[in-house]
């Protein structure tokens, strides 16, 4: 009886570098749009939740593969290139990340300095103001932000420590098995071990009572012998 198969690398991977193909795609849509219609807002949203979704997606990927490590289902080779693949996957999410808070951080810088343009003094501190509220909001956000990765990697790391409880608790059936096994084929050699030592005994037996029979005829050979002699 063989153990599950713990390897579903190849279906993670391939969801991975669909989104990340899909994130790249929105990038480029929203750098063209301008940041006051609904298009630039909704690709906006989509490409924030994209990036959580991969980041999701790359630490449980990253479980996979320390279950192929861990229970040796590939080749060597084959699990360094799945290191390889995932340390690049890894840093390709770091520069979506990053080209994403650049063209967030261009954007307000533009829309900073058009507003200082259009205004007199009067209106440049209402705009500093302004200013100074949505660097709050985006500090909170931010914060936000942080608890929503913080309770994402509980969830995995969760999720992680179920999945070794349950390949614990298959591997533990495994062994028991194999033990009931080894006990059924130790009895088994015991009776046949006794089925031979009573045969031997019988075949022992047997040639004894063969010998006994050789000793009487060469008795009776003898006696005739001595009543030949005797008489003639």
């Amino acid at each position: 009886m063989a153990l599950v198969d713990h390897d579903s690398w190849d279906i993670e991977y391939e969801g991975c570098e669909r989104l990340r193909h899909q994130l790249l795609v929105y990038l480029n849509q929203r750098q063209q749009c301008n940041q006051r219609t609904t298009s630039y807002v909704q690709l906006t949203s989509s490409i924030q939740t994209g990036i959580e979704q991969l980041d999701k997606d790359l630490k449980h990927l990253k479980v996979v593969l320390d279950n192929a490590i861990t229970w040796e289902t590939s080749p060597e080779e084959e699990l360094q290139q799945r290191r390889i693949d995932w340390d690049r996957l890894t840093s390709q999410l770091r520069e979506i990340r990053q080209k994403f808070a650049n063209s967030a951080q261009s954007n307000v810088l533009a829309a900073s300095g058009s507003a200082w343009q259009d205004q007199d003094l009067v209106s440049g501190q209402s705009n500093s103001s302004r200013n100074t509220a949505l660097d709050v909001e985006a500090l909170k956000q931010r914060k936000i932000e942080m608890l929503a990765q913080q309770n994402e990697g509980l969830e995995v790391l969760s999720a992680t420590l179920s999945r070794q409880r349950q390949l614990a608790t298959q591997l533990g059936n495994e062994v028991d098995d194999q033990n009931n096994i080894l006990d059924n084929l130790a009895n088994a050699m015991d009776r046949v071990e006794t089925g031979v030592q009573r045969e031997t005994q019988s075949i022992g037996q047997v040639n004894r009572r063969d010998s006994t029979w050789g000793y009487w005829l060469v008795i009776i050979a003898l006696f005739v012998a001595i009543i030949v002699v005797i008489f003639v």
